[in-house]
């Protein structure tokens, strides 16, 4: 069976007797494609029922982990470690029996992650035993790895879930707050691995956890080096590689992942400019020394992974050119944003901020509009009333001029959204008389 997601099985199993009703496939093709995609298996249960089995397993897990406690102290250190070790085999191998024989597919790959989890608290409880002390975030460094070797013999999106925060989230702004250098390596080596496994797996948790965690490691490395200023552009950097990874997209059972990743991009970039759009944190994070060694190793790889989309979404011409679009603004706007914050002041970091920002919220709004599509509109039209908001908030005026603008601002986006809502019901009317 070809690796597809659940939902595209469903969708398949559902539409494929209308399909053939309807001359638009043969029996014989139908009955090769509920093969290939082995439609007759029964779903052992979604997402939803996998974190039920999971919840499940860590109270129970909590339970007996309470009951050791209760005689911990009085257990000689062999007893302990061998607790611990038959409590983690027993949930790795139980689980592994229940998933791979198909009792239990989810019982039993939960009881994995049980497992995994089992191995990272018996990472400090012999590290307790022993007396063994040492840098807090060495332990999850230890316990990232555990993680991913399970993840990969497993073949477990959870597992790489765990081995994600583990890594990303925990041991990487731990070392980077140490060690700025090794941090800054760490986080774009970790940028790379999450995209890849994430590519593997399908899985928009995993780009989204590996997102985060990535921008939380440089982060913690740019502060520990006092490059403070480095931050925004680098968080802008990663979400024009984000949306620039979404133009090499070809396979389409990754399409909703190259989606994912242009959303995250999105929104990370709002994120950063709408703070470089307040011109007072952008006198604060100014530049007075200009592009740093350390503001350079962590914004030019991610531009560079940036580019290299870029150029690969550029060759293609089943590309959406408003994808493409929305990527080089991202990218520029990086360059032009650094730029701004070593002149004086930072007023063109400023400036430069407020311009992308509106080009992206009228691009969304196009794209609606073009569309119908009630997400990039309300998308673009959030974008377009924050921005305006904070704006005249900041003006020195009267109140009442003020409350004006404001109350103009409301009219115009009801007016908009009702204009809007009534023409998807039009075309929805006509659709529907033409099917």
């Amino acid at each position: 069976m070809e690796r597809t997601s659940r939902g595209f099985r469903e969708g398949l199993r559902r539409e494929l007797p209308a399909w053939r009703t309807e001359g638009l496939v043969s029996d014989e093709a139908a009955r090769a494609l509920a093969a290939r995609y082995d439609l007759a298996r029964a779903e052992p249960g979604g997402p939803s029922f996998l974190a039920v089995y999971v919840l499940g397993a860590l109270l129970v897990g909590a339970g007996v982990v309470s009951l050791v406690a209760w005689h911990w102290e009085a257990m000689s250190a062999a007893a302990k470690l061998a607790t611990l070790g038959v409590a983690m085999a027993s949930a790795h191998v139980a689980g592994f029996w229940l998933w791979k024989s198909g009792r239990s597919e989810r019982l039993g790959h939960a009881l994995t992650v049980l497992g995994t989890l089992v191995f990272g608290a018996s990472i400090g409880l012999v590290a307790q035993i022993f007396q063994v002390s040492g840098a807090w975030w060495g332990a999850f460094g230890v316990f990232t790895v555990g993680a991913l070797a399970a993840a990969l013999l497993y073949d477990s999106v959870p597992q790489l879930l765990l081995a994600a925060v583990g890594g990303l989230w925990l041991f990487g702004p731990g070392l980077a707050s140490d060690h700025g250098l090794f941090g800054i390596a760490l986080g774009h080596a970790g940028a790379a691995a999450a995209a890849g496994l994430a590519w593997r797996a399908r899985s928009r948790a995993l780009l989204v956890v590996g997102a985060v965690g990535v921008a939380l490691t440089l982060a913690s490395a740019l502060d520990a080096l006092h490059a403070d200023a480095a931050v925004l552009p680098m968080i802008a950097a990663l979400g024009a590689a984000l949306a620039a990874a979404a133009l090499v997209v070809r396979d389409p059972a990754r399409l909703p992942l190259g989606a994912a990743a242009r959303l995250l991009g999105r929104l990370a970039f709002y994120g950063a400019a709408y703070l470089l759009s307040f011109h007072e944190l952008a006198s604060h994070l100014r530049l007075e020394q200009g592009v740093t060694r350390d503001l350079a190793l962590g914004v030019v790889p991610l531009l560079a992974a940036a580019g290299a989309g870029l150029a690969a979404g550029l060759r293609r011409d089943d590309v959406d050119p408003l994808a493409r679009g929305e990527a080089m603004l991202l990218a520029a706007t990086v360059l032009a944003v650094v730029a701004g914050l070593s002149l004086e002041a930072g007023r063109g970091a400023t400036l430069v901020a407020n311009l992308a920002l509106a080009f992206l919220a009228i691009g969304r709004i196009v794209r609606g509009l073009s569309w119908l599509s009630r997400g990039p509109f309300w998308e673009g039209m959030a974008v377009a009333g924050v921005l305006v908001a904070s704006r005249f908030l900041e003006i020195e005026t009267r109140l009442w001029l003020k409350g004006a603008a404001f109350i103009a601002c409301g009219v115009l986006v009801l007016v908009a959204g009702v204009a809007f809502e009534r023409r998807r019901a039009q075309r929805e009317e006509v659709d529907h008389a033409l099917a």
